[in-house]
């Protein structure tokens, strides 16, 4: 059968009424026309640019206050990195509580049908920021490639202005399974299914260095090495192309493993997550990492073998 298309005004308005309410069938009340732009998991500076301007869109500038004062690109909303990672214990970098994260998006303008673009000066502050996203449930962020930097060089405007912000409303849906913790971890070790990326220094990775003055004793058994700064082009802002990004995690995964990714304390290890998810693996990052992982006595592999 042909499908003919209504010739009338008022057949055409019926066909856009039947329309609209399968997709509010399908949405939900309230979310058909605040849904944000489809953008992808990383975004260029021409598409910021083109959607800079869109109510839906929310960028924000991770890093400290001079730097913001010194420009930044026009709407951005200023976030210092302390302010979505808490100290739990000894373990220094971790998740704050869901109602925490919750006020302090919302005081940033982020709603639930928010798109939310980030960038820094350093990529790991970036996809820190994006990780916690995740974390919340919320399905629409990206990160910026190459930044401000890029922003810059290509003689975008920048503004030293902070925006008037609307308080967003966010509703934190069930967090996804983005986090691993060590008995995840621990339980798993050794097994089919999971593979480990270890994002430290070589140094650190073998057992020969030490991060802040703290000795490391080498790896997880299993974890294959992938500093997070051979992800990134220059200026720790830009990503290697994706075909780079997917020949080095497929030297490093098993096809169908779900990819654990960690670093000293949750910060070097949010890169390889997010490029992971981006790459599309099922992918976690274990939050506590080698510091959690080593206040806890757990056995650890030194050398250059996984």
């Amino acid at each position: 059968m042909t499908a003919v298309c209504p010739t009338s005004p008022s057949l055409r308005r019926l066909a856009r009424c039947c329309v609209l309410a399968v997709l509010v069938l399908v949405t939900g009340p309230g979310r058909l026309l605040t849904q944000g732009p489809t953008a992808p998991l990383v975004v260029t500076s021409e598409w910021l640019a083109e959607h800079l301007n869109d109510p839906a869109v929310v960028v924000i500038h991770v890093g400290d206050a001079d730097d913001y004062a010194a420009g930044h690109i026009p709407g951005a909303r200023m976030l210092p990195y302390n302010r979505f990672s808490v100290r739990r214990g000894t373990v220094t970098t971790e998740l704050p509580g869901v109602d925490s994260l919750r006020t302090l998006f919302e005081a940033l303008g982020i709603s639930d049908a928010s798109h939310v673009v980030a960038y820094a000066e350093h990529g790991p502050m970036a996809t820190r920021l994006l990780f916690t996203l995740a974390y919340l449930g919320h399905p629409r962020y990206s990160l910026l490639d190459g930044g401000l930097v890029k922003w810059r060089a290509e003689r975008r405007s920048v503004s030293t202005a902070a925006p008037v912000i609307t308080p967003g409303k966010l509703s934190p849906r069930t967090p996804r399974e983005v986090v691993a913790d060590a008995d995840w971890v621990q339980a798993r070790l050794g097994q089919p299914g999971l593979s480990l990326i270890d994002t430290r220094t070589t140094g650190e990775y073998n057992g020969t260095g030490n991060r802040s003055g703290m000795p490391s004793a080498g790896h997880l058994a299993g974890a294959q090495q992938l500093e997070w700064e051979t992800l990134f082009a220059d200026s720790a802002v830009t990503l290697k192309p994706r075909a780079e990004l997917e020949r080095m995690y497929a030297e490093r995964v098993r096809p169908g493993d779900r990819v654990v990714t960690y670093c000293w304390i949750g910060y070097r290890g949010s890169a390889t997550w997010f490029v992971a998810h981006y790459l599309g693996y099922d992918a976690r990052l274990y939050d506590g990492s080698y510091q959690d992982w080593q206040q806890r006595a757990l056995p650890t592999r030194p050398g250059a073998t996984p």
